[in-house]
């Protein structure tokens, strides 16, 4: 039993306090901000290309029921000819264009609302509401009538309104007298997001948890590093996915679809022509109600869908572009997907059932990463929770799956290389597995890491003969791998069909192998010039200054509080374990060094080749977070023992890396608050 020390009960005061006033200023910054915002929504849909014109003197009832207690506004969507409009606004100095005079009436047919809009100042698309001057309440079930009215309309402005032909419960509309079978588009809005607040102190909480589990883990319980990050990583993982929808993670779409095309064809259900994959209709149309830039009537209609029973029946095949990614890389989301769709549950619990077993394979990996990595676990552990690691971990994206390849990898070659024993058959065995992973994982991006297979020293293998086999074993299953199946890969960039070429992004316009060979100065001149233009962002987002689709910002104060955490954890302490006992040779350095360079070589080919279109400035489509599985070697180049710290600090660094994640989650708030 570990009783709390008087210096314990000071710093968990301490933290309790400083937490209350940052939740308090959260609460009024960012959390009352959203339940002030008014919610649109549809509650009839237009079907595409069903559109009514609206003529001068037309006079349009559209009667509906509303479904929810409050309401603040309620309308129609128009749409126009937006060059119509300016012509005549340009060309005739016109300002006249007629207008839209629109009430909203109660079931005894008492105007409760009203507008009017001149036309000389209508958008294409935009709702044209009649509202409250707040918002009202006892709305539920009860009839109301959108009443339209036309006056001096000019016909070239060409106004219209969408309109759906399926049938609508209470739906019933008449144009000039006349009933029509058809209803038109109906847009209302209330300020239902108060749920907000309790969805605050929820996150509340959940913050507050990681913090007091991390601190009591650290300094209480003083568990080890990678025990540690169970707690923290396991709260960190499930904040982020709340706060992260499914699809808002970059190409997170194409991946799941990938995922989801491997499941059916586990389950026998194969698409009938490429390019396509079969969904059962309840996760297609759950994955329609994702964004990819998050809003609030997201994760309203995740409130009111998330528990819902049941699922629709039938299949239905959609456009898909294949990632050309061996299974492996999405086998956590294909077993949560599996999962849910054998246990019969909603298209939404399905999808986000394949999101926690990412974060449960995220949490197993890492757990082993910081625990082979004993010269440095307390970087090992940072590097496991920066904010980039946790958000690709907790998405179908397959960077994820590869960054813990790569990050487990080397944590075991550290092992081989810096261990005194002689080599275990289970070392044998998981580094040829690694070897084999890494060759055929992003079409063999970081196979450059399977040299460093030369570093281990012969001693492990009590002789030069058993170490020159082993890694001529190692070369051949990489190389076998790599053949067997990532060479379909490379095959479709070096030499691609014309139908491949004619579907490919940029449709041929992009330098491929053949621009490379070619002028291999000019790959050499835009790696330089996009390296100086974009290297500092580069860094920067591989530690997660941009989350989602380069939407979200993360400040630079985690960044780089990030960054000195780091730097700090390879230093030398005295009466510590990080790096106090490693030895990095010069050689082993420059081994190093190598092998960054080929790697980050091999993602800028690579986006050269498929990404960059012809006569560019600079090379397209690099992301920091490519470079993020290097990282642990950049680490390696700066370890020195020149610089020793006194004091082991390392559960105070591990400690920090979670307060600068909770000013990362504020700022992924802040984020959603200004593209919402």
């Amino acid at each position: 039993m570990h009783k709390l020390s008087r210096k314990n009960r000071i710093e968990i005061a301490a933290l309790t306090v400083i937490f209350i006033v940052a939740a308090v200023l959260v609460y009024k910054t960012t959390i009352l901000t959203r339940m002030m915002l008014p919610r649109t929504a549809t509650q009839v849909s237009a079907e595409e290309e069903y559109e009514y014109m609206l003529s001068d003197g037309d006079h349009l009832e559209q009667t509906f029921v509303y479904p929810l207690d409050e309401l603040l506004s309620a309308g129609i969507r128009i749409s126009m000819d937006e060059d119509a409009w300016k012509r005549l606004l340009k060309e005739d100095k016109k300002r006249d264009l007629g207008t839209l005079r629109l009430k909203i009436l109660d079931a005894e047919k008492n105007m409760v609302m009203s507008a009017d809009y001149a036309v000389c100042v209508l958008a294409d698309g935009q709702n044209l509401v009649a509202s409250f001057s707040g918002t009202q309440t006892g709305w539920a079930d009860h009839p109301l009538t959108i009443v339209l009215d036309a006056e001096n309309i000019h016909e070239d402005v060409k106004l219209a309104i969408g309109y759906t032909t399926n049938s609508v419960a209470g739906a019933q509309l008449s144009i000039n007298g006349e009933s029509e079978d058809f209803t038109l588009n109906i847009q209302t809005a209330d300020r239902q997001f108060l749920y907000w607040k309790s969805w605050g102190a929820f996150g509340a909480v959940l913050v507050y948890i990681l913090l007091l589990g991390t601190y009591l883990s650290l300094a209480v319980f003083r568990m080890k590093p990678e025990k540690v990050f169970l707690v923290t990583g396991g709260m960190l993982a499930l904040i982020y996915m709340l706060l992260l929808p499914p699809l808002s993670v970059p190409d997170e779409e194409v991946h799941l679809k990938q995922a989801y095309e491997y499941t059916s064809r586990i389950m026998g259900r194969e698409a009938s022509k490429h390019g396509t994959v079969v969904m059962d209709k309840e996760d297609f149309h759950a994955m329609q109600m994702f964004e990819t830039t998050p809003s609030l009537p997201e994760y309203d209609r995740l409130k009111d869908e998330i528990l819902k029973s049941g699922r629709e029946s039938g299949t239905i095949e959609i456009p898909h572009t294949d990632t050309r990614a061996p299974a492996v890389v999405y086998v956590p989301g294909m077993i949560g997907i599996l999962l849910g769709r054998i246990l019969g549950l909603n298209g939404i619990l399905v999808i986000y059932l394949g999101r926690i077993c990412s974060i449960l394979f995220y949490l197993m990996t890492m757990y082993w990463f910081i625990r082979l990595a004993n010269f440095a676990r307390s970087a090992a552990f940072v590097i496991a929770v920066l904010p980039m690691t946790v958000q690709q971990c907790c998405s179908y994206s397959y960077d994820s799956v590869v960054i813990e390849f790569v990050f487990l990898y080397l944590a075991l070659l550290f092992r081989l290389i810096y261990e005194k024993q002689a080599i275990k058959r289970s070392q044998i065995a998981a580094y040829a597995l690694f070897m084999i992973l890494l060759s055929v994982c992003k079409g063999g991006m970081y196979m450059p890491l399977c040299l460093l297979t030369l570093l281990i020293p012969e001693d492990r293998f009590y002789g030069r003969k058993k170490k020159i086999i082993f890694t001529g074993c190692m070369a051949a299953a990489a190389v076998a791998a790599f053949l067997t199946t990532a060479l379909r890969n490379v095959l479709y960039v070096v030499n691609p069909t014309a139908q491949q070429t004619a579907d490919a992004y940029l449709a041929g316009e992009n330098y491929g192998v053949a621009g490379l060979l070619a002028d291999p100065m000019e790959f050499i001149l835009l790696s330089v010039r996009t390296l100086f233009l974009s290297g500092s962002t580069f860094l920067e987002n591989m530690f997660g200054s941009q989350l989602g689709w380069l939407d979200i910002n993360v400040s630079r104060i985690v960044v780089y509080g990030m960054l000195l955490l780091i730097g700090l954890s390879i230093l030398q302490m005295e009466n510590g374990s990080s790096y106090s006992s490693l030895s990095v040779t010069i050689r082993q350095k420059r081994m190093f060094l190598l092998v960054i360079l080929l790697s980050a070589a091999m993602v800028f080919a690579t986006m050269f080749i498929s990404w960059t279109p012809r006569e560019s400035t600079e090379i397209f489509g690099i992301q920091g977070r490519y470079f993020l599985p290097l990282l642990p070697l950049v680490l390696m180049l700066f370890h020195g023992k020149s610089i020793t710290i006194k004091k082991d600090i390392s559960r105070k660094i591990m400690f920090s890396a979670v307060c600068l994640q909770c000013v990362a989650i504020y700022d992924i708030l802040l984020s959603l608050e200004r593209i919402l």
